[in-house]
Parts: structure tokens; C-alpha cells; sequence
């Protein structure tokens, strides 16, 4: 295996990588916050491709930048998703989906402070779903599972609003300790 993609596990990356799993499987949306360096990304990277892995989830994968739209992550998350009906989408038959949109709190905000690929992921968590841009109609989004990765505000990373954060278990990666560290 390639240096980077190894995941030695630590007492702290196992316990994070067990609630996610939990959370997965009540279909619980989680958001994981820590420094840079914690290994936030590669915890919940690991634990989803072992999900995949088993046969019954699918993955879909959004890294949020300064420059992020709105509209692009909702053609992202469009384009992975299979139309069952004129009015749903959802991942393969027989498959539950996690998407995870990794440094969710760095889209540069509007004039008003709202981050609008933020407040896109906000709406498909309060309704489960949004408008087609084109024809203005509803589209729901059936067994699909949102997982964040954040970190703290500042250097370009923006507060995630109480109204996004409400839906999540917010879970922290800690810095590990230099016992596990050794």
C-alpha cells in the first residue's frame, strides 16, 4: 500500500470511525470537526469505503472550496444519483448512499453571510431534497446520508450556522496523544 492511504488505528480513530457507523446505519447525519492534521478525512474516507465494500452503500464524495457553488455541488450530487421516478432520486436499487463533503464550512459567504452550497445541503436535510434549476419542480432524494468534515473558523473557513448544525452529531477529532503517535 501507498504511505497515505494507511490507516494505523488509534484509540481515538476507532471510536470516531464506531460512531459514524452508528449513525450510518439510523441514517443520522454526523459532522466532524477538528484541526488540520487530525486525520478527520481519512477516518471517515476508511469507514465509508469498508460500508461500500460490504455491497449495500454507495459513495459520493464533494470537496468544498472557497470558490464552491451552489449549483455545482447540486449537479455533483445530481450526476451520482439514479432517477427512480419523474420527482425521485436515489442511489441504486437496493443501496443507501453516503455523501460526504469534506471541508463543509470553506464556501466563501454571500452579502447577507449565508453560504449558498451550504444552505443547499441545509435544505436537503430539512426536506430531503430540492428544486430542479431548469423546469423549477420539486426533487426528493431518497436513502441518502450526509457526512461533514470541518475545521475550526478561520483562515478561510467560515461558522456553519446553528440552523445546518442542528441536523448533525457533531463529533471531534481530537490531536492524537504521543503514545499513539509512537
Amino acid at each position: 500500500l501507498p504511505f497515505f492511504s494507511m490507516l494505523v488505528p488509534t484509540v481515538d480513530t476507532v471510536r470516531q470511525a464506531f460512531v459514524l457507523n452508528r449513525n450510518l446505519e439510523v441514517q443520522k447525519p454526523t459532522l466532524v470537526v477538528g484541526g488540520s492534521g487530525v486525520g478527520k478525512s481519512v477516518v471517515i474516507s476508511d469507514a465509508i469505503q469498508r460500508l461500500v465494500d460490504g455491497g449495500s452503500w454507495a459513495r459520493l464524495d464533494i470537496s468544498f472550496s472557497a470558490q464552491t457553488s451552489a449549483r455545482r455541488t447540486q449537479e455533483t450530487i445530481e450526476s451520482k444519483l439514479d432517477k427512480r421516478k419523474k420527482t425521485l432520486l436515489g442511489p441504486p436499487p437496493g443501496k443507501h448512499m453516503v455523501m460526504f463533503v469534506d471541508d463543509v464550512n470553506m464556501p466563501s459567504l454571500e452579502t447577507f453571510g449565508a453560504s449558498p452550497p451550504v444552505e443547499l445541503l441545509r435544505q436537503f436535510l430539512d426536506y430531503a431534497g430540492f428544486y430542479d434549476r431548469a423546469k423549477l419542480f420539486w426533487k426528493s432524494i431518497a436513502d441518502v446520508v450526509e457526512v461533514c468534515a470541518c475545521g475550526p473558523p478561520g483562515g478561510g473557513r467560515n461558522h456553519l450556522t446553528p440552523r445546518f448544525v442542528r441536523h448533525h452529531t457533531v463529533v471531534v477529532a481530537r490531536q492524537s496523544s504521543a503514545d499513539a503517535m509512537r
